[in-house]
């Protein structure tokens, strides 16, 4: 996953759908077709509760979302990533259930169940001026190795009581 980083997923198809970029292995050609319908993501809401505005509530949030994004609960991925979701549906890639399905198909069953387990090495995470807070692909531990390919380095921001993923 930690290699994919769930926006991982959006940054990670940012990266492949620039022109002249070329995706080869055994994804390469393959079209995912999903007969779920697009659900918008909700707007980030207020935590019901405010969580703290630190280093360590930002990684359980990203670790919420890439286990999510393990085992498949789309709506909690697409909760936390929709500030970025919504910027990559800006640019032109699809709707946030849609994205994370197709990306989420990428992974191998090993990735998967890895994402699940993962943790993250706090000491490779850094906390900007702004209070931004990156989460680098390759602070991800997990038992199958991940990418900045794979998962994308991310960055969440604090909004509304809580950590959302922006980039």
């Amino acid at each position: 996953m930690l290699t994919l980083a769930v926006v991982f997923a959006v940054s990670a198809c940012e990266d492949d759908a620039k022109p002249g970029s070329a995706v080869s292995g055994p994804q390469a050609g393959r079209t995912t077709v999903s007969s779920t319908p697009s659900v918008p993501a909700p707007p980030p809401s207020p935590s019901p509760t405010l969580v703290p505005r630190t280093v360590d509530a930002a990684i359980a949030r990203y670790l919420t979302a890439v286990r999510a994004l393990g085992s498949g609960d789309l709506t909690t991925v697409c909760v936390i990533a929709g500030p970025a979701a919504k910027r990559a549906e800006a640019q032109g890639f699809g709707k946030c259930r849609t994205t994370f399905s197709i990306t989420r198909s990428m992974f191998s069953d090993a990735q998967l169940a890895a994402l699940r387990t993962a943790t993250v090495n706090k000491a490779m995470v850094t906390k900007r001026a702004n209070g931004d807070v990156d989460v680098p692909a390759r602070a991800v531990v997990a038992a199958t190795r991940f990418t900045a390919h794979d998962l994308s380095d991310l960055t969440l921001s604090y909004r509304h009581g809580d950590w959302f993923i922006v980039d």
